[in-house]
């Protein structure tokens, strides 16, 4: 588990696209410059998931861009990002 100064720790992030006062793209930048957060990964969850749609959220800093409505693809999309946090915490 990452922790931040604040003693607070996450091992991922999970965020809507659409929010309202700021998008999930504009969430994951700022979550991107902080140096508690900046390794955290982040995955999306969108009704919209079209091609551009995935590049914005790859460019955002998004490890993973999903369907909301898809509860297996984020179930495996959580699992598989996990899994890669616990190898780079073994490294």
């Amino acid at each position: 588990m990452l922790c931040g100064d604040d003693g607070e720790g996450f091992d991922i992030i999970i965020s809507d696209i659409e929010m309202p006062g700021m998008s999930g793209c504009e969430f994951a930048a700022e979550v991107k410059k902080d140096d508690r957060w900046k390794d955290i990964p982040l995955i999306a969850v969108s009704a919209y998931t079209g091609a551009d749609d995935l590049t914005r959220g790859r460019e955002a800093g998004f490890v993973d861009y999903i369907a909301k409505n898809d509860r297996e693809a984020i179930l495996s999309g959580i699992a598989d990002t996990l899994a890669g946090v616990g190898e780079r915490e073994n490294d």
